[in-house]
C-alpha cells in the first residue's frame, strides 16, 4: 500500500532530521526538504486520475469555475508547503506570513466565483 510507504518515509525522515538537528542543523533542514520532495514524487502518479477528472469537469462547460478552483487549490498547496518548510527551518514568522499570503491570494482568485454565486443567489431571490 502506498500510504504505508509514505508513512514510513515520513517517519524515517523525521527521525533522521531530529537526530541531526542538534549537531548539524543545516543537514537536518536539507534532509527535511529532500524527504518532502520524495513524498511529493511518491504521490505524483496518483495525481493522474484527479487531473483526468478535473479535465472532464472542464469539458462540461463550467471551465471558469473549475479553473478558479484549481488555482485556489494550487495556491493553498504551495502556501502550505512553504509554511511547513519555514517551520522546519525554525522561521515561525515567515511561516505565518506564507500562510497569510496564501489565504489572501486564494481569496483574490476565488472572487469571480464568489461574485457569480452572489449574483445567482440574488437572481433567485427576485
Amino acid at each position: 500500500m502506498l500510504i504505508i510507504r509514505i508513512a514510513v518515509l515520513a517517519v524515517v525522515g523525521g527521525v533522521l532530521s531530529l537526530s541531526l538537528k542538534k549537531d548539524q542543523p543545516a543537514f537536518a533542514f536539507l534532509l527535511s526538504v529532500a524527504g518532502t520532495a520524495a513524498l511529493l514524487l511518491g504521490i505524483a502518479g496518483q495525481m493522474r486520475p484527479l487531473l483526468g477528472y478535473l479535465q472532464a469537469l472542464a469539458g462540461s462547460g463550467q471551465t471558469q469555475s473549475i479553473q478558479c478552483l484549481v488555482r485556489v487549490l494550487g495556491i493553498a498547496l504551495a502556501a502550505q508547503f512553504a509554511a511547513d518548510t519555514c517551520r522546519d527551518a525554525g522561521m515561525q514568522a515567515a511561516a505565518a506570513g506564507a500562510e497569510l499570503c496564501g489565504r489572501v491570494l486564494a481569496l483574490a482568485q476565488a472572487l469571480p466565483l464568489l461574485q457569480t454565486l452572489v449574483d445567482t443567489l440574488l437572481s433567485l431571490l427576485q
